[in-house]
């Protein structure tokens, strides 16, 4: 998924779980963690209404790095 295709209403859910801005994930000194957990739930939740936080928590960064798109080498940069 292209995280620009993310909603208005998205991008707001994301930060407010993550408590960053979305561009923080461009930025190598802020923690990413809440921050991705935060995208695959809001992504997830398209699909299924029922996706739960802690179903957003239990994927490895091989998951969500498919999830939003990311080449391995930007993956590696993240963990």
């Amino acid at each position: 998924m292209d995280i620009n295709k993310l909603t208005l209403g998205e991008v707001a859910t994301v930060e407010d779980m993550a408590g960053l801005p979305i561009a923080a994930l461009s930025d190598d000194s802020k923690p990413k963690g809440k921050l991705l957990v935060a995208l695959a739930y809001v992504i997830n939740k398209r699909e299924n209404p029922k996706y739960t936080k802690l179903e957003a928590e239990a994927l490895t960064m091989d998951d969500i790095s498919t999830l939003i798109g990311v080449s391995d080498e930007e993956a590696e940069a993240v963990k």
